[in-house]
């Protein structure tokens, strides 16, 4: 029944036991392969570092 239910929805089916482990490992790494590929980002938010100046120039500090 619950295998008709996953085709008929087009859903991921795999009959597992914890009891005797049968496919438990299988089924772990049918679920990592159909996992999304991080891809990166476009536009980072948040706060971007930058190497400091090359010394000899007098930059504007928040500590000096």
């Amino acid at each position: 029944e619950a295998r008709v239910y996953a085709e008929e929805n087009g859903l991921f089916f795999m009959e597992t036991s914890a009891k005797s482990a049968a496919n438990v490992n299988d089924v772990f790494y049918e679920i990592a392969k159909r996992l999304p590929r991080a891809q990166p980002a476009q536009n980072p938010t948040g706060m971007v570092l930058v190497d400091r100046p090359a010394e000899g120039s007098r930059a504007a500090s928040c500590c000096s």
